[in-house]
């Protein structure tokens, strides 16, 4: 037994066990069943996390657990240098199997036909089966070494993550909640010690104190709770009130073994985190009403939330948005840089931070009650409603009930011994309007996209896919890049259908706008005109939408036969400014107050010719986040724009 070893690793909180032999049948039965897989490259045995029972069993094979050597990154070497290795072998291969292609197809060119009677068919036929045959070889052996490469760079960029600041301080943050679970437990196991431990228990009273304490025990193979138990004849309440002391006594003193382990990765994370210098919110004495760098934004800070005497989080303007309505919870690991509040600020985060008026007075239809019969009432059943201010009153709140006799619907409500209070006038002078400014750049840069290498194998790669692809029918629909169904959702609320209105989307496509709009609101409320250049694809529109007007036509060809419309929603192709000249040539469709929504590339030639119309006609430019339509096939940087006429 003294031959074996056994390490722990803070980093990773592993527990690896080291052995000179094989271990016999047995003891690997043991090692297995406690969670603990051979690793084969690495020679050892590693169970996936510490566990008292893991860290016991290492004690009672080797006498002590010591450090592990290796670092983190260390191991993420080794196991790059090995995925490296694997990459090699398989590019290996594959330049064999396409070599040998080569050597086929030098007698039989790809792509001659085969021809039948000839002496030469049969000869052929084999060739051409060895050469598909070689070729799939060459694809699986090429994207095999691909994949390995990925895995490789994916060991580096992992275990370098895990040693972020942010990231160790997010960690952090999880020991912490564990621990207050973890203490959770305890307090909860010595508060019924302290109940069971009262002397001259009665049976009433111990019967009462089982039915809170929660303990089951196993009884002649059967799991019985301790309620049951001492609710059977002739029970033995001492006996049973030992059995209840030591079940919390081993509850104790799990969870105290669990808590020294956590107090013990606590503080070797706080060790490293404070070398690497802590995280940048740790230089700053962040305020309401300051600035916080977050990504690449600025979002004004109206709540610090802390914890333990910490700051654990923000409550921030929500990003991309101007409206001061919403809000965003941002980890204060995520903060990169801050400015102190400015009195424009402040005054925008104090005026959303006033609550309105609560106000009480007596309506037709209004439910009264009492004060008391107010609180008493099931939360369920009431609430507090905020109501927006409008030309005939200032904001204000209003409680509302739940009332049976209107089909459960909720009614406002008079407290009648309560002081009247009426609603409130008008606001005098127009709320605080904040617009951003522009902030300078972030020093944070976007990772570029992911090219491929056009090297001599990736271009033999993509020629042999295309030639095993052949003979597969698709639908040509060149710039077709169907709109995510999220950002088809955004773009339909940001155009407010209404019922009546004449809807027009004029680059169909696949019809993702289209269900959008269908989602919002039924298409026999509205008229709906949508145009679509691939026939297959108008075809399909029509009978998925029998509702909807739907033209096989080229949309920059249509005239007046089109008709106005109220709201047009249209993610037109991008190729050669194309957007541009759809974007222009649809409002000359749009009804004076009518708005159009779209998609465009964010390129410079947008930015010249489209947003200056935008901002013309007080509309919204809004910069779509990176990689938006990368699930359509593209990552081109695009914007969602809105105006109205």
């Amino acid at each position: 037994m003294s031959n074996f070893s056994a390490t722990y690793s803070p980093e990773d909180n592993k527990l690896r066990l080291y052995s000179p032999h094989r271990l016999d049948e047995a003891l690997y039965q043991r090692v297995s069943s406690e969670g603990f897989r051979f690793a084969p490259k690495q020679d050892l045995f590693v169970a996936p996390m510490w566990t008292p029972s893991r860290e016991d069993l290492l004690l009672e094979l080797c006498g002590e657990i010591g450090d592990e050597d290796t670092s983190l990154v260390d191991r993420a070497e080794e196991r790059a240098d090995r995925f490296d290795g694997y990459s090699e072998n398989r590019a290996r291969e594959g330049d064999a199997a396409y070599s040998n292609v080569q050597s086929i197809t030098e007698h039989i060119p790809l792509g001659q036909p085969i021809l039948v009677g000839h002496h030469s068919e049969r000869r052929a036929r084999r060739d051409a089966e060895r050469i598909e045959a070689g070729m799939r070889r060459a694809v699986n052996a090429w994207e095999t070494s691909e994949y390995w490469t990925r895995r490789a760079k994916g060991a580096l960029a992992h275990a370098k993550y895990k040693e972020r600041p942010d990231v160790r301080h997010r960690r952090i943050k999880g020991l912490e909640s564990d621990r207050r679970k973890y203490q959770k437990e305890i307090d909860n196991a010595q508060k019924f010690t302290k109940l069971w431990s009262k002397p001259e228990l009665t049976h009433e009273q111990a019967k009462a104190i089982a039915g809170y304490d929660h303990l089951y025990f196993k009884v002649d193979g059967q799991v019985t709770s301790l309620y049951t138990m001492l609710c059977a004849e002739g029970a033995d309440i001492e006996q049973l009130r030992d059995r209840a002391l030591k079940a919390h006594a081993r509850t104790i003193a799990f969870y105290g073994r669990w808590i020294a382990h956590v107090d013990n990765r606590l503080a070797y994370e706080r060790a490293m985190l404070g070398e690497a210098g802590g995280i940048a919110a740790d230089k700053f004495d962040i305020a309401v009403g300051g600035r916080v760098l977050v990504r690449d934004e600025w979002l004004v800070v109206h709540r610090v939330n802390k914890a333990g005497g910490r700051i654990n989080s923000l409550t921030t303007s929500s990003p991309r948005v101007v409206s001061w309505s919403s809000r965003w919870k941002v980890a204060i690991e995520e903060v990169k840089d801050y400015r102190a509040p400015d009195p424009v600020d402040a005054a925008a985060v104090a005026q959303k931070a006033k609550l309105a008026p609560l106000v009480n007075y007596p309506g037709e239809g209004f439910v009264e009650m009492t004060n008391d019969e107010w609180k008493k009432r099931n939360e369920d059943g009431k609430s507090i409603r905020k109501i927006a201010a409008t030309a005939e009153h200032g904001a204000y709140r209003v409680r509302r009930a739940l009332v049976s006799d209107a089909g459960y619907a909720l009614k406002q409500v008079f407290i009648t011994d309560a002081k009247r209070v009426e609603r409130p006038a008008p606001a005098s002078a127009a709320p605080v309007e904040i617009e951003r400014q522009a902030e300078p750049s972030a020093t944070i840069q976007p990772s570029p996209a992911q090219v491929p290498e056009d090297d001599d194998r990736g271009a033999k790669l993509r020629q042999l896919r295309d030639q095993l692809r052949e003979g597969v029918q698709v639908v040509s629909a060149p710039q077709l890049f169907p709109t995510p169904a999220e950002t088809a959702g955004r773009m339909v609320d940001e155009a407010d259908i209404q019922p009546g209105e004449h809807v027009g989307e004029f680059s169909a496509g696949t019809g993702r706008i289209l269900s959008a709009v269908s989602e919002a609101i039924d298409f026999s409320q509205i008229q709906v005109t949508a145009v679509e250049i691939n026939q297959g694809l108008a075809r399909a529109l029509e009978a998925r939408y029998p509702a909807a007007r739907v033209l096989n036509a080229d949309f920059m060809e249509c005239g007046p036969e089109l008709g106005a419309f109220d709201k047009i929603i249209i993610n037109p192709p991008f190729a050669n400014g194309q957007d541009i000249a759809h974007i222009s040539r649809a409002l000359g469709f749009l009804k004076p107050g009518g708005r159009l929504v779209a998609i465009c590339a964010n390129g410079p030639r947008q930015q010249e010719k489209l947003r200056p119309l935008v901002e013309e006609h007080g509309g919204l430019w809004e910069e779509l986040p990176d990689g938006a339509f990368e699930e359509s096939g593209t990552r081109v940087r695009t914007v969602l724009l809105t105006l109205e006429l």
